[in-house]
């Protein structure tokens, strides 16, 4: 009897650990909904991406603006 209930104990304590780790993670994006600013604007609702946490991300982040601003097609006619 004994033995039986220690089993049961260990696989409820493994039922219950392997519930909490999947609450843990974060999504790699967040749905951020639709709204009215307080001028009454209509916002369309956008996919927020989550922080980088690359060793690089800012310097990459850095030419790519520098690109567009030179470069790229979005630039201003002069």
């Amino acid at each position: 009897m004994k033995r039986g209930s220690l089993l049961f104990l260990f696989a409820y304590l493994l039922f219950i650990i392997s519930c909490n780790s999947s609450n843990n993670e974060t999504p790699g994006a967040e749905y951020v909904k639709p709204s009215v600013d307080y001028k009454g604007k209509y916002r369309k609702g956008y996919v927020r991406f989550e922080v980088s946490t690359k060793k690089n991300a800012v310097k990459s982040q850095n030419s790519s603006k520098y690109y567009y601003q030179t470069k790229g097609k979005y630039r201003r006619k002069k």
